[in-house]
């Protein structure tokens, strides 16, 4: 810093290499973008399967998360089931009480419970939340603290402070 005739003068050395290193900062955001992003569908899509009612196991093979993309400045990470049971199960609400299940001219009795059959109650809980209903959406409140912690690490890659 040079002082001359009362004026402040202030010379800033490597000014290209900081230019350069924002440039790179971009590319870098992005990419730990797409990889956090991807790393945490297959968590939600893990969580939701996890907390899918099972009766056969199909409902559960239906749902997939896309790897996350960039389109302009948003990431979009697409995921869920293209089957109309897996969208009815995730939104009808419980039905009270002990029913039957029929199924190819056999009968189970008392097979359902307040909304869930023998084998969803079969399923360990998953991050503290027993299968049912909005697994999805339960998958997604589960995972809070991870997206939180994705986020940080974002961030932190961001800025070279991976360690």
């Amino acid at each position: 810093m040079a002082r001359k005739k009362g004026l402040l003068s202030i010379e800033w050395d490597g000014l290209a290499d900081l230019e350069e290193q924002f440039e790179k900062m971009d590319k870098e955001f992005e990419k730990a973008l797409i990889q956090g992003y991807t790393e945490y569908g297959m968590l939600v899509e893990e969580g939701s399967r996890a907390l899918a009612q099972r009766d056969t196991g199909d409902m559960e093979e239906t749902i997939i998360f896309d790897k996350a993309r960039m389109e302009g400045d948003t990431v979009i990470v697409e995921g869920g089931s293209n089957s109309p049971y897996a969208l009815r199960r995730h939104e009808e609400p419980y039905r009270m009480g002990v029913y039957d299940k029929y199924d190819n001219g056999a009968k189970f009795e008392d097979y359902y419970l307040n909304g869930r059959g023998r084998g969803t109650y079969g399923k360990g809980p998953w991050m503290g939340e027993k299968p049912g209903r909005k697994f999805m959406e339960r998958a997604i409140a589960a995972t809070e603290t991870n997206y939180n912690d994705m986020l940080q690490q974002i961030i932190d890659i961001t800025l070279g402070d991976d360690k």
